[in-house]
This record gives C-alpha cells, sequence and structure tokens, in this order.
C-alpha cells in the first residue's frame, strides 16, 4: 500500500511539473488597477506582445482594466485569484505600499507573490503651454508669496505625485492646493488650464509637449526620454519621487510560472523593437527581477511608514 501512494505521489509530482513545463497553457489576464491611457495602461499595452513571444508556444495576454480605490480594488481581485499563474496584475509605488499604511486595503504588498519591476517613472512639475512659471524656482517663489493660491493637479492623495508635492512644499516652505484627479484628468486638468500646475509622470507628459512645458523631472539625473529636461536638483530643489509599475501575482505562485514571466519580462525589456516602441510610447525601463523588486520594495516600505509615523501625509 505504502509503495501504491508513493508511486501516486511520484505520478502527480511528475504531471505537475509537466505541466508547469506547458506553461502556459492558456490565456493569461493582466489586471490593470487604473483606467485606459494612463502610465500602468500604457506599459502594458505595449509590453504584452513582447511577452507573449518570449513566453513562446502562443501564449496569449489578456490586459483588464479593474478600476477604482486608487488601485485597491484591481489589486484585491489579483489578490483573490488562484496562485496558478494565469491572473497577474501591475503593482505600482507608491501606492501598493502607501495604502496599506492608511488602513485602505486588507493586504500589504507582502500577500503578493512579486514577479518583476518594468519601469520606474520619475514624477515631473507641469505647465500649460503660456504659463506665467518657466522654472522650479519661478513656481516656488510665487507659492511662497501666495500661499494656498496655486493650485496642483495630482493623482490620488498618498501616490507618488502628491507625495513630490508635499516633498517641495516641506523643502521650500511652499504651500500649494492639492487637487486629486482619477487617472489621466491631472494631465488633462493642466492643458485646460484647469490648475496652475500638473505633478505627474514623466511618461505621462513627454508625449503632450505640444500642450505643457515639463519644468522639471524629479530624479536624480536626467532621462533618455526627454533629455531637455532638467532635474529639480538641478534648478536647487534636492526632491526625488517616482512611481515604480512592475507585475506581482498572487500569494503562492509556483516558482517556476515566475521565473518564465520573469524571464519573458526581461527579455521584452532588452529587445529593439520594444525599447522603440517604449520610447514612443513614453515607458521609461528599468527591470528588476523579483528578488532586486523585492528589496526595493521592502526598503520602500521601511522609509514611507518612518513617515507616516512622523508626519502623516493625509492628515
Amino acid at each position: 500500500m505504502k509503495r501504491i501512494t508513493a508511486s501516486l505521489a511520484a505520478i502527480g509530482l511528475l504531471a505537475g511539473t509537466a505541466a508547469l513545463a506547458d506553461y502556459p497553457e492558456k490565456p493569461i489576464t493582466i489586471v490593470v488597477p487604473y483606467g485606459a491611457g494612463g502610465g500602468s495602461d500604457i506599459m502594458v499595452r505595449t509590453v504584452a506582445p513582447y511577452i507573449e513571444k518570449y513566453l513562446g508556444d502562443g501564449a496569449s495576454i489578456v490586459v483588464e482594466n479593474r478600476t477604482g480605490a486608487s488601485g485597491i480594488i484591481g489589486w484585491q481581485a489579483v489578490h483573490d485569484a488562484r496562485p496558478d499563474g494565469y491572473t497577474i496584475g501591475v503593482i505600482t509605488t507608491p501606492s501598493i505600499v502607501t495604502k496599506p499604511i492608511e488602513g485602505k486595503a486588507e493586504f500589504t504588498w507582502q500577500d503578493f507573490t512579486i514577479i518583476a519591476n518594468m519601469v520606474t517613472d520619475p514624477a515631473a512639475l507641469n505647465v500649460k503651454k503660456g504659463s506665467q512659471f518657466k522654472d522650479i524656482a519661478g513656481l516656488v517663489d510665487y507659492a511662497k508669496e501666495n500661499p494656498k493660491v496655486v493650485t496642483m493637479a495630482t493623482g490620488n492623495f498618498g501616490g507618488d505625485d502628491h507625495l513630490a508635492g508635499l516633498q517641495l512644499e516641506k523643502l521650500t516652505g511652499a504651500e500649494f492646493t492639492f487637487v486629486p484627479f482619477p487617472g489621466v484628468a491631472a494631465r488633462n486638468a493642466t492643458m485646460g488650464g484647469h490648475v496652475a500646475v500638473g505633478s505627474f509622470n514623466l511618461g505621462e507628459a513627454v508625449n503632450y509637449q505640444d500642450s505643457i512645458d515639463i519644468l522639471g523631472i524629479m530624479a536624480d539625473k536626467r532621462s533618455d526620454l526627454a533629455p531637455e529636461v532638467p532635474t529639480l536638483k538641478e534648478q536647487g530643489f534636492d526632491v526625488v519621487a517616482s512611481s515604480q509599475r512592475g507585475f506581482a501575482g498572487p500569494k503562492g505562485m509556483p516558482d517556476e510560472a515566475v521565473e518564465k514571466l520573469s524571464a519573458a519580462i526581461a527579455q521584452a525589456v532588452n529587445d529593439p523593437d520594444f525599447r522603440k516602441d517604449a520610447q514612443n510610447q513614453g515607458v521609461v525601463l528599468d527591470f528588476a527581477d523579483s528578488a532586486d523588486f523585492t528589496a526595493q520594495l521592502d526598503a520602500f516600505d521601511k522609509a514611507m511608514r518612518k513617515i507616516w509615523a512622523e508626519s502623516p501625509w493625509l492628515e
């Protein structure tokens, strides 16, 4: 009887290994927790054909937008999915870290299987063409002399755009009135002149420079995506803020599926045709495998918890 049980167990193990060797055998759904046209949506729709290519064997990807609650609805759907490798999602910083810290989610980033990071998109300060603001110094000086008069469009409160504006306030003593918008509405409000300045990512701004001026990016160095745009550091303001965009699945995904997906994403990032597409779409590439991305998230989580304990950003 013991021999039969052992044999059945071995057969089951071999069957599971064979099944994973054939992964994927059906379409993979990638959940985007934000609306169409935003940075995460652009990233996934641009890279999906290349991930399919490098997964091989007729792999198919379905992109599903599950919006609401600053990403929480989409992430909850991924969290609750079967951990078989056929439902994964886009995770973004800071929200995947900050929303649980704020007590707005029933999960933390540690409750997911981290697959890979693909993009690190710096925050940027943008104004409508013809704005009175020509550089960061002029913007800051005016906001100091006229507290709360300058309206700044951001994404959700606690997101990288909002945190970037708060950092600038804390550093300079300027005071802005933050106006949160969903999805790409912050960019539209800026282009329409409905706010004085918009804080949103470089990847969302770079292809709209016929309508907006990018005053500066919040990065350590200039971006290849817009090399003519100076950093805030160059302009005398030591503010660095960005949004990472990567992939994660439900907790407990098989290692083999994670490795296959991560390898396909890495190959896609290095594909010359994809790099050209990414440039055209405003995607700022920055690949990190599962281990490196996990370490980055862990460090960011510790930093955000320290800030929250000292000065909660929603107060």
